[in-house]
């Protein structure tokens, strides 16, 4: 069985930390501004993004994710797998793959509000056009059939 995202997530944050010595405090006071309306978390989220484009990516993109879990874990409630050749884990790593795509090259204006929406909307915009490819390309395949033996 799949591990969950969020142990994974926290499970690569814990291992990247030491890699982003300097970022820890931008990270823990981004985690604590969750709820504020300061726009404090937006302006933390905007660093961090900004310091996973500089690099090194890796340990940034754990960060992030981690952030951005739980509003991840609410968005993939939104998609449905296709068996037998999409299941959940498929739309869950394409959502991340889309996700860090987004935080890598998505434009932010000075002043931008609302970064953590930003990218959740970018990242589902990115999956459904997947699924929508994915169902396209099903649709034009022959579906497999088992031709039956002849007697010889």
């Amino acid at each position: 069985m799949a591990t969950s995202l969020a142990r994974q997530t926290r499970e690569s944050f814990e291992q990247a930390q030491a890699e982003i010595e300097s970022g820890q405090d931008l990270v823990s006071r981004a985690r604590a501004t969750t709820n504020e309306a300061s726009g404090e978390r937006d302006r933390l989220l905007l660093e961090i993004v900004l310091a996973y484009r500089r690099g090194p990516q890796e340990p940034w993109a754990a960060a992030l994710l981690d952030l951005l879990t739980p509003a991840v874990l609410e968005r993939l409630k939104r998609y449905d797998s296709e068996p037998p050749a999409i299941d959940p884990e498929d739309i869950r790593q394409q959502f991340v793959l889309e996700l860090l795509k987004a935080a890598a090259k998505m434009p932010f204006p000075p002043e931008t509000d609302f970064i953590e929406r930003r990218l959740i909307l970018r990242a589902g915009q990115g999956v459904r056009r997947w699924l929508a490819r994915e169902r396209h390309w099903r649709a034009l395949q022959a579906p497999l059939t088992v031709e039956p033996e002849e007697d010889r």
